[in-house]
């Protein structure tokens, strides 16, 4: 269970990637009026200068939302350790894929935390793109959120409806395969029509294969929302190997959620 007054977690490296994380991170922090914890991993791989490295990023999170709490943390281990014991007490996990300067937060971390982090995580892809402090993060793309009707994605559709309402833009429930009946799929849709009259929804299904339907939808994206789902006997919820080539490969942020 999140706690109450729980932060937003965010792992940097010193790479682009990573420094356009924080900015993202910073958003939500600013959004939910929660504290942004700037957290580096000291291992062999990365920098030196691990303080120095975390006071940075601080002060560009300050300097893109001047009204947030911000805290740094420095703690020995491998990245994926490290950001995993911090999900234990975190609201969300954010953290840079597709790293093209060298850093080491690379998008298979992400995958990791998909699988074994303690709470959501938000792998933003190709972060690079918005560590200029004049480029503007997505403003009125859509969420966009992958449904099977399992509890799993009716946990997606949750975080989704937050991000879209938060955010004022249009959600997109899109369901791909051949498993389910995509009508059945739809109308286990009504009763977050219903919930959520002030975002605008729209279903998308497709008969095409699950991660080239989502990565597609992706393309266009704000972020995409997909669920952990349980994988053989244990408690704690796994990604599928679907899920995990999602972070990999899509295009957009992905918002990896927890089953309930």
């Amino acid at each position: 269970m999140l706690l109450e007054h729980s932060p937003i977690v965010v792992g940097v490296d010193g790479s682009a990637a990573s420094l356009g994380a924080v900015r993202w991170a910073a958003d939500e922090a600013a959004r939910q009026q929660r504290t942004l914890r700037i957290v580096h991993a000291l291992s062999w791989e990365g920098p030196a200068d691990g303080q120095g490295l975390v006071l940075d990023a601080a002060a560009e999170a300050k300097s893109w939302q001047p009204g947030i709490a911000v805290e740094t943390m420095t703690r020995g281990g491998a990245p994926a350790y490290v950001l995993r014991e911090q999900s234990r007490t975190a609201n969300l996990v954010v953290i840079g894929g597709s790293v093209h300067d060298g850093g080491v937060l690379d998008a298979s971390i992400g995958a990791h935390l998909s699988g074994f982090a303690h709470c959501p995580v938000l792998v933003i892809n190709n972060g690079w793109r918005w560590a200029d402090p004049l480029a503007a993060l997505p403003a009125h793309a859509p969420v966009v959120v992958g449904v099977d009707g399992s509890p799993s994605s009716q946990r997606a559709l949750a975080f989704g409806y937050g991000e879209a309402a938060s955010r004022r833009v249009p959600l997109v429930a899109v369901h791909a395969g051949r498993d389910r009946r995509h009508d059945a799929v739809a109308a286990e849709m009504e009763p977050w029509l219903r919930r959520h009259p002030e975002v605008e929804t729209r279903f998308d299904s497709r008969d095409s294969g699950v991660l080239e339907t989502l990565t597609d939808a992706a393309r266009n994206a704000l972020m995409l929302v997909v669920g952990a789902h349980r994988v053989g006997w244990y408690e704690q919820p796994r990604p599928n190997p679907v899920t995990q080539l999602v972070v990999h490969h899509a295009a957009s942020p992905v918002l990896i959620t927890r089953s309930v």
